[in-house]
This record gives structure tokens, C-alpha cells and sequence, in this order.
């Protein structure tokens, strides 16, 4: 019967452990990209980076805009983006760039209201 010496059953666990690490260094990174929500770092962000796309999670997460009519909308977030891009839509506000080196895109959040001028939807969107 043959053994292995103790350096080569070590191998499959070190390699566990140093995938390991690099999937939580992953992780860890990929939550840096976001922030809490203040409405004044959202009214003040510039829009050629990607400050208000770090804190929209945020924003989306806590329903602050669940039932808002569109002044309390305007109120929070400022006026909307004006463009001709998503048509249809009540109310649109550019993200920023769109992640990765090459952003050509923009990341948009649209804000649709219902027949009594209430937010009933939002999402966010890549053009």
C-alpha cells in the first residue's frame, strides 16, 4: 500500500482555501461599487461617473419611491434627465456610465406612474 507524504495531501486543500479566498476577494470588491442613499449626493452626483449607479441599489432596496406622486418624486431625486431614449417612460434618470472599461453604454432609471400619478414601477436599465 502506497502513502502519500503529508505535502501532497495538503495540495487539494491549499488550492480549496486559495480559490476560496479569491471568490470572497471578489465578492468583497463587488459590494464596494455601492452605497448608502442620500438624496442631496444623488441631486449633487456627476453624471459622467458612476456615483449615482453605486447608490441606486440602495435607493431601489428601501421603496422610497413606492407610492411617491411626481413632485415627491422631484422632491427626492430632482428633475429627470432630459432625452428622447425610452419613450414611454414617465420619468428617467442616467445612472452613468455603464460598468467595465470600455462603458460605451449608460445605465438608466426609469420610473413608471400609474393613472393617478403615483409611482407604480421602476427598474433599472442598460441603453
Amino acid at each position: 500500500m502506497a502513502y502519500r507524504s503529508f505535502r501532497e495531501n495538503r495540495r487539494p486543500v491549499a488550492r480549496a482555501v486559495g480559490l476560496g479566498a479569491v471568490v470572497i476577494s471578489v465578492l468583497v470588491l463587488a459590494a464596494c461599487d455601492r452605497g448608502a442613499f442620500e438624496a442631496a449626493a444623488w441631486r449633487d452626483a456627476d453624471l459622467s461617473t458612476r456615483d449615482r449607479a453605486r447608490i441606486a441599489p440602495d435607493l431601489i432596496a428601501s421603496g422610497r419611491l413606492d407610492g411617491l406622486d411626481r413632485a415627491g418624486v422631484i422632491q427626492l431625486l430632482g428633475e429627470p434627465t432630459a432625452t428622447d431614449k425610452f419613450a414611454g417612460s414617465d420619468m428617467i434618470y442616467v445612472l452613468g456610465p455603464e460598468r467595465g472599461m470600455m462603458a460605451i453604454d449608460h445605465q438608466w432609471l426609469l420610473i413608471e406612474l400609474d393613472r393617478n400619478g403615483r409611482v407604480a414601477a421602476y427598474r433599472v436599465v442598460e441603453d
